[in-house]
Order: structure tokens, then C-alpha cells, then sequence
């Protein structure tokens, strides 16, 4: 019994390899390459962003390469050429920065790069004040209802007076759901620009925005001599809710998540001041002046 028992176990790893070999593959995973970088100088390390947008690779001599997703190099960036370690984070949709993390095992040292990426945004058909042709483009997002959003025309109107062949501003559509009336606003608004008077008829609803109505955006037509049916007609077509529900997902892209919400260039104004726009828009200025590309 007993050399039997020595003769089973003596045979198993052979029998059980035999099993194995002849049973069918029942996992795997398909796998392809779906693009490829060519760096100009030698990588020591790679990071992605959590969307996938971006790759940033880091490379000898201290140069912080930045792909878009099509494998497309973007920027290049100076940084400490002892880094030789890379991470990242954040989640530009969300509002969170992206951030990379260079670490240095040589100087025992770690820095974060802020990263601030241009936000693309339609805005064909929009309406908007200053040149058409403008270098500088600031983007505002904005509810009727809203009362922060009424104050800062009085920043656009100084930067247009400062900046009267540079920038050109924009208004985009974002009514908020807590707000009952914002999205009326906005759809009488976009009738009044079916007639050019969007302005006109902006500047009145930020003026009532505490009695806004149907009966009060008639009224306001009226006093902007709008074809008052034409206007109401307007007011109630598809057209005119597909333009607004446009925006509100422009808006959705860009992360906005309140009103205002202002860009210049495609970047976040983070502060509603006159010093921190100006500040914004002489950067872009100078980008523009140097040939540079920007994010």
C-alpha cells in the first residue's frame, strides 16, 4: 500500500501538467497599440491625467512633455532636471486642477506643477460685444435670476473701454434649476437676439430680475420695440429651446458648475475682480504678441 501511495504522488505533478496543457484557454486579454510617442529626449517617467486628455512624460534635461490624447505633443516645460520620478492628479470636469508631482530620489525633494488647461467653447451664434475678430475672448456663463450676475457687466464694460480692438465678450446661457424664472429669461432673451436686441433686452431682466414673468418679458420687448409677434412666436419655438439647451451643455464641458462662471481664452477667471481680469487678459496679450501657443 504504502508504494503505491509513493508511485500516485510520484506521477501527479506530471498528470496534473498534462491537464493543464490540454484544457482550453478560458481568460485572457485582447490587447492592441493604440498609439505610440516619440519624445525627444530620453523618458524617465509617465503620467496620464484621471480623463485621459493628457500624458505627460518626463524626460531627460529637465523637460516636462505634455500630449493631448491624440498622441499630439502640446507644451513643453522646464523643471529641475534632478526629477526623475512622475504622478498626477485632478480632474479638470470636476473643477479639481490637474496637478503633476516631479520627486527628485537624488536631492530627496518633490514639486507640484499646477497645470491650467484652455477650456474650448462654442460659441457661434452667441452673442457678444467687441470685435468679431478679437484676440482675447472672455466667456461669461450666466443666470438672469442670478445677482451676482447682473454686477459683472460693469467689469466687461471697463475691459472693452480699455481693450476696444483686443477683446470681445461673450454671453452663454446657464439658467440654474433653483432659480423658477431663469429659464424663461433665458429663452426670451435668445428671441430678443433673433432680432439683434439682445442687449438691450439683457440689460432690462437684470434691471427686474426680481419681477420676472411672462408677462413682464412681453413688457420688456415692447419697451426694446421688439415685433412683439414675432417675439412671442420666437419665445415658444424649438429652435429657441435647442439654442438654450446648447449652451446648458457647452456649460456641462466646461465644468461650469455655478453663474458666473467667466473665461478668458478658455481659462477660468478664479477671482470676479477688474484687477485679476486685466492681470488675465495682459497674459494673453503677450502670449498672443510673443507667438506663443497657450493652454
Amino acid at each position: 500500500m504504502a508504494l503505491i501511495t509513493r508511485r500516485f504522488f510520484g506521477c501527479f505533478p506530471m498528470l496534473f501538467a498534462t491537464i493543464l496543457l490540454a484544457s482550453p484557454c478560458q481568460a485572457g486579454v485582447d490587447w492592441e497599440v493604440s498609439n505610440t510617442l516619440k519624445t525627444p529626449t530620453a523618458p524617465l517617467g509617465i503620467a496620464a491625467s484621471l480623463d485621459g486628455k493628457w500624458t505627460f512624460v518626463l524626460a531627460e534635461g529637465g523637460k516636462l512633455f505634455i500630449y493631448s490624447e491624440k498622441g499630439t505633443l502640446e507644451d513643453t516645460i522646464a523643471v529641475d532636471p534632478a526629477m526623475d520620478h512622475i504622478t498626477s492628479s485632478g480632474l479638470q470636469a470636476a473643477n479639481i486642477p490637474d496637478k503633476v508631482y516631479l520627486a527628485s530620489s537624488k536631492n530627496k525633494t518633490i514639486q507640484t506643477v499646477t497645470l491650467d488647461f484652455s477650456v474650448p467653447i462654442n460659441i457661434q451664434g452667441a452673442p457678444f460685444l467687441g470685435p468679431e475678430n478679437a484676440s482675447v475672448i472672455i466667456v461669461a456663463f450666466s443666470d438672469f435670476e442670478c445677482p451676482y450676475c447682473g454686477t459683472v457687466g460693469a467689469l466687461f464694460e471697463e475691459v472693452l473701454a480699455k481693450y476696444p480692438k483686443d477683446v470681445k465678450v461673450v454671453f452663454k446661457q446657464f439658467p440654474l434649476a433653483m432659480h423658477k424664472q431663469a429659464q424663461s429669461a433665458a429663452l426670451a432673451s435668445l428671441a430678443a437676439h433673433r432680432q439683434g436686441k439682445f442687449w438691450q433686452y439683457h440689460d432690462l431682466l437684470f434691471e427686474n430680475q426680481k419681477s420676472l414673468s411672462d408677462t413682464k418679458y412681453t413688457e420688456l420687448a415692447k419697451k426694446v420695440g421688439l415685433d412683439l409677434e414675432r417675439f412671442s412666436k420666437d419665445y415658444k419655438a424649438p429652435v429657441t429651446q435647442q439654442a438654450l439647451e446648447r449652451d446648458m451643455l457647452d456649460a456641462q464641458q466646461a465644468g461650469v458648475r455655478g453663474t458666473p462662471t467667466i473665461f478668458v481664452n478658455g481659462h477660468r477667471l478664479k477671482e470676479r475682480n477688474i484687477k485679476d481680469l486685466q492681470q488675465m487678459i495682459s497674459q494673453e496679450l503677450g502670449k498672443r504678441s510673443k507667438g506663443g501657443a497657450h493652454r
